[in-house]
C-alpha cells in the first residue's frame, strides 16, 4: 500500500468515529438505464484492482490483497417527489462505515428527478480515490458504459506504491527530508484553536464571498506571478495570525503525487501532504507574507518525495489525540469544473452540498476552496470538540474579509498590537 493508505487506515483504527469517505454526486441531463451502469461499475471493478483491494489487519501487520472481481449494488431512488433524498442518501453512505476487508469500498445508487432528470451517486473511502481521480473515474464509467467490449490494459494502483516505496532512501529523497526538517525546525506541531468550552457538534458551511473575486485578484496575481491558491494560503496564514496572535503558524495542504507519466491517469489515491509555514514581525505586510508563502508554495511542491509521516517520524514532535501535527488546519484545494464529464449523450453536473462534510471532518479546521464556472467558493468545516460553531462564523468572516480586500490590502501590516483574539 502507499504511505497516504497506510496514515489514513491508521487514523481510523485510531479513533473509529473518523469517516474517511468521499461522497460524490452529479446531476444528470438526459438518461441513463441502470441495467448498463451497473454492468458498468461491474467492468470498472474488474478494470482497476484498487476497487477490489481488501484491507486486512492480522497477525503480521497491515498488508492488502486483491479479492475477485465483484459487482456493485445500484440502488435505484425515486427521488421525484423528495429531491432532498439525494443528500439523505450521501448522509447515510457517509456514516456508515465500510468493511476495510471486503474489497468492496464503493457504493452507488441512482436517482429519479423527473422530467428527463436523474442523479448518480457515489460514495467512495479515501483509501481508494482521491479528487485527482474523479475525472478519470468518469472517463472509465462511460467506457465501460459506450464501448463494453472494448477493453484496454491500465495501470494499476500497486505500481504507484512499488514506485513509491523505491524512491525512499534514494538521494533525492534524503534531500527533501533534510528540506522539511530544516524549514519546520522550531515550529509548534499545532496552530491553537479556541477550544469549547462543551464539545460541539462537528459542523460545516459555505463561506459568504463576493461575486468576482476570481476577477479582482487577477491584477494581483499577474504582477506578483502568483496563483489564486497562493492567494488563499496568505489569506488563511494572516486570519490564523490574527486570531491566535502569533508569529509563527503552520497548516497543511494536500498535493497530488502524479508527476511521474505512468501515474498521470491511476484511479487511485496518490497524494502526500505538505505543510505552509507562515512567520512574520510587527513590520510584516501582506505582501511580505503573499511573497513569503509563494516561496514556500513553490519549494514544497519541489520537495515533497518525502511522504508526510517520513517528514513527523523525523521530527518527532509531540503528539495529541485528535490532533495531526502541522496540518491541524488544513487547506485543500479543488477544481470542481473538473469533475463535470459526458457520460453516453448526458452531461453530468457535480453537485456542492456543505453539509456532508461536517460528518467526516478530521481536521480541527478545514478550509476547502473551488472554482466552478469562474467563481470562487470557499466551504469551511471544523471539528466541534476543538472549535465552536460561533468561532468557526467569525474565522470565516475574518478570512473572507481578508480576500475580498486583498488587491487594496497589500501595504496594510499583518498583525498590529493587540490583534490576537484567542491566545
Amino acid at each position: 500500500m502507499s504511505a497516504f493508505q497506510r496514515r489514513i487506515w491508521l487514523a481510523e483504527l485510531i479513533d473509529p468515529e473518523v469517516r474517511n469517505h468521499v461522497p460524490l454526486a452529479w446531476e444528470v441531463a438526459g438518461r441513463l438505464d441502470p441495467g448498463r451502469l451497473r454492468a458498468a461499475l461491474g467492468r470498472l471493478v474488474a478494470a482497476h484492482e484498487i476497487l477490489r483491494t481488501r484491507f486486512i489487519e492480522d497477525d503480521n501487520g497491515l498488508s492488502v490483497r486483491l479479492r475477485e472481481p465483484w459487482l456493485p449494488e445500484l440502488e435505484v431512488l425515486d427521488l421525484r417527489e423528495a429531491p432532498d433524498g439525494m443528500m439523505d442518501w450521501l448522509d447515510a453512505a457517509v456514516r456508515r462505515p465500510f468493511d476495510l476487508e471486503s474489497g468492496q469500498l464503493l457504493r452507488a445508487a441512482l436517482g429519479e428527478l423527473g422530467d428527463d432528470r436523474q442523479v448518480l451517486l457515489l460514495c467512495l473511502h479515501h483509501l481508494v480515490i482521491d479528487g485527482e481521480s474523479v475525472p478519470l473515474l468518469l472517463a472509465e464509467l462511460d467506457r465501460h458504459y459506450t464501448t463494453p467490449d472494448s477493453p484496454r490494459p491500465v495501470v494499476q494502483y500497486r505500481e504507484f506504491a512499488a514506485f513509491q516505496q523505491r524512491q525512499r532512501d534514494t538521494d533525492a529523497w534524503n534531500t527533501d527530508l533534510l528540506y522539511w526538517e530544516s524549514t519546520l525546525r522550531g515550529a509548534s506541531p499545532d496552530t491553537p484553536l479556541p477550544v469549547p468550552e462543551r464539545p460541539e457538534p462537528n459542523g460545516a458551511f459555505q463561506v459568504s464571498l463576493p461575486a468576482g473575486l476570481l476577477d479582482s485578484l487577477q491584477k494581483v496575481q499577474s504582477e506578483r506571478r502568483v496563483s489564486w491558491f497562493m492567494v488563499a494560503a496568505t489569506a488563511l496564514a494572516v486570519t490564523l495570525h490574527r486570531w491566535a496572535g502569533l508569529d509563527d503558524v503552520t497548516f497543511g495542504s494536500p498535493t497530488a503525487n502524479r508527476d511521474e507519466p505512468p501515474f498521470a491517469e491511476l484511479l487511485g489515491p496518490c497524494l502526500n501532504t505538505v505543510v505552509l509555514r507562515s512567520r512574520v514581525t510587527s513590520d510584516s505586510t501582506l505582501l511580505d507574507a503573499l511573497m513569503q508563502m509563494r516561496d514556500q508554495a513553490l519549494d514544497a511542491l519541489e520537495h515533497q518525495s518525502a511522504e508526510f509521516d517520513d517528514v513527523v517520524a523525523r521530527l518527532k514532535p509531540p503528539r495529541r489525540f485528535g490532533h495531526t501535527p502541522y496540518t491541524n488546519v488544513t487547506l485543500n484545494m479543488n477544481l470542481l469544473d473538473d469533475h463535470a464529464a459526458d457520460l453516453d449523450g448526458t452531461r453530468l453536473t457535480p453537485v456542492l452540498d456543505d453539509s456532508l462534510r461536517s460528518n467526516y471532518a478530521k481536521f480541527g479546521l478545514t478550509v476547502t476552496m473551488a472554482q466552478r464556472d469562474g467563481w470562487l467558493i470557499a466551504l469551511m468545516a471544523y471539528r466541534g470538540d476543538q472549535l465552536s460553531a460561533s468561532h468557526a462564523q467569525e474565522l470565516a468572516a475574518e478570512f473572507a474579509d481578508v480576500l475580498t480586500r486583498f488587491p487594496q490590502a497589500l501595504n496594510e501590516p499583518v498583525v498590529s498590537p493587540g490583534t490576537g483574539r484567542h491566545p
